[in-house]
């Protein structure tokens, strides 16, 4: 930690130094640094310098204002956080003035393309993984590369290459986890399992070493807590299932072919032992009454505040319900990864929370910069985080010694990333997969199509979309 904070420190005070800008004769706007812009190499030497990144000289700059669009809109969460962040930004430098916009998730994704593509856009906007918002980006050109600023301020030190391939895309557009780095992003966000710890205490229980262990528990569990759900699970949404599914992925191989599938690695099916048996395990726990009766009518977020309240034994849900699961269950309130199948390696659904990009259009793409290191990476930034109970992306940081859940939700986040077990988001694969994955893992879950078959028709989303971008 001591380590990691120096780093930190040494971000925030480089960038306290002024904030980075381009000296031009201009004095307005400051060179984009794209990949393709470069410094006339020495007479004798052939090589073009890279990129510059000005670290100083801020004020040069004269008056400068940004626009930022942001879907981080919960109170509690990343909204008061990002804003208290954005006024010490200011502070610090006060000819900046930063302009933030808090939108749904839905209003964002839909209008930020033709946004960016417009005059009068956003100059900083979240983004999102995937075809249809961050390689359309790359693809028209309506972002910046973030590579210089990676290497002038260290961000390749935040997390592992196969962390970072989800904001890498080819620059036009095709190829996901390879070429340029277009985001980074704040928090790490992961689907783990919620323990009621006192009721696993009543029942005489404890979570064991490995997956076959702990599925031979369940069945024990099941026989003791009568109409109480082992699992208390909410699909109405659809997604539900589709988090669901990585710990039961895990249990029966790695991330690895997971992550090539989502990025069309060649070669990659969907129609795997490892799948075929995550969906029989699925089908099984939901023929054994191990889930509530209402779980397709149950929305996610109020399965969450059920299990709160104390229904259910365990809870299989992202690390951002982690507030309201604190405030209903306390001290009583747990969290680890599903455990392990015979690798040992944790795996589990998760990435980092969403994208940040730098418009292409920004006159002041430095600034830009600045600002999303601070808010990133500060030790301001690393302290607001935790306290607003988000969990930071970089990897190493430490939780408040107070808080052991907490520190639980956050050793769940770095295992996976450690691991190298994150399986991301399978919905990425293709833009009509979301709503195949929901449709299929459904029916699969309640017996209505066998894993084969299920296998089978994702895989088929998965092949015509994979035509399209060869074609294309």
């Amino acid at each position: 930690m001591a380590a990691l904070l120096a780093l930190l420190v040494a971000l925030v005070v480089a960038a306290c130094g002024g904030t980075p800008g381009s000296d031009n004769d201009d004095a307005t706007t400051a060179a984009a640094p794209a990949a393709s812009d470069t410094t006339a190499a020495p007479a004798e030497s052939t090589a073009a310098a890279e990129p510059t990144v000005q670290m100083d000289g801020f004020e040069s700059l004269g008056p400068v204002e940004l626009n930022v669009w942001s879907y981080d809109n919960q109170d509690p969460g990343l909204m008061p956080v990002i804003t208290e962040l954005t006024k010490q930004f200011m502070a610090k430098y006060p000819n900046v003035k930063i302009n933030l916009e808090f939108k749904d998730f839905n209003s964002l994704v839909d209008t930020v393309n033709r946004a960016l593509a417009s005059e009068d856009g956003p100059d900083i906007t979240e983004g999102n993984q995937g075809y249809q918002i961050d390689a359309a980006q790359v693809k028209a050109k309506l972002i910046l590369p973030l590579d210089p600023y990676i290497k002038a301020y260290g961000w390749d030190k935040w997390w592992g290459a196969d962390t970072n391939q989800i904001f890498q895309w080819t620059e036009d557009g095709k190829t996901f986890g390879q070429g340029p780095t277009w985001g980074i992003a704040q928090t790490g966000q992961n689907v783990g399992l919620y323990v009621n710890k006192k009721k696993l205490a009543d029942l005489g229980l404890t979570i064991p070493a490995t997956f076959a262990e702990f599925d031979t528990m369940l069945a024990d569990a099941k026989a003791k807590l009568g109409d109480d759900p082992i699992f208390e699970f909410g699909n109405k949404e659809g997604y539900g299932t589709i988090h669901f599914i990585g710990g039961l992925q895990g249990a029966y191989g790695d991330a690895q072919p997971l992550r090539d599938w989502i990025y069309h690695v060649p070669g990659s099916t969907f129609e795997t032992p490892q799948n075929i048996q995550a969906l029989t395990k699925l089908a099984e726990w939901g023929k054994a009454g191990y889930f509530n009766e209402d779980y397709n009518a149950v929305g996610y977020d109020q399965a969450a505040a059920e299990f709160a309240k104390g229904k259910g034994l365990f809870f299989v849900g992202g690390n951002w319900e982690t507030a309201i699961i604190k405030a209903g269950l306390g001290a009583d309130a747990g969290m680890i990864n599903m455990p392990p199948g015979e690798s040992g390696k944790h795996v589990g659904v998760g990435a980092t929370s969403g994208p940040w990009h730098i418009s292409a259009k920004t006159k002041f793409p430095d600034v830009a910069a600045a600002w999303l290191n601070y808010i990133h990476s500060s030790p301001e930034a690393v302290d607001m985080m935790y306290k607003a109970l988000q969990i930071p992306a970089i990897s190493g940081t430490t939780p408040p010694a107070d808080d052991p859940f907490l520190g639980e939700v956050t050793a769940s986040w770095q295992q996976l990333v450690s691991d190298g077990g994150l399986t991301l988001y399978a919905d990425w694969a293709s833009p009509s997969m979301y709503d195949t994955l929901a449709k299929y893992y459904q029916e699969a879950m309640a017996g209505k199509t066998s894993p084969e078959d299920a296998a089978k028709a994702i895989q088929a989303d998965w092949t015509k979309f994979d035509a399209e971008l060869k074609a294309g």
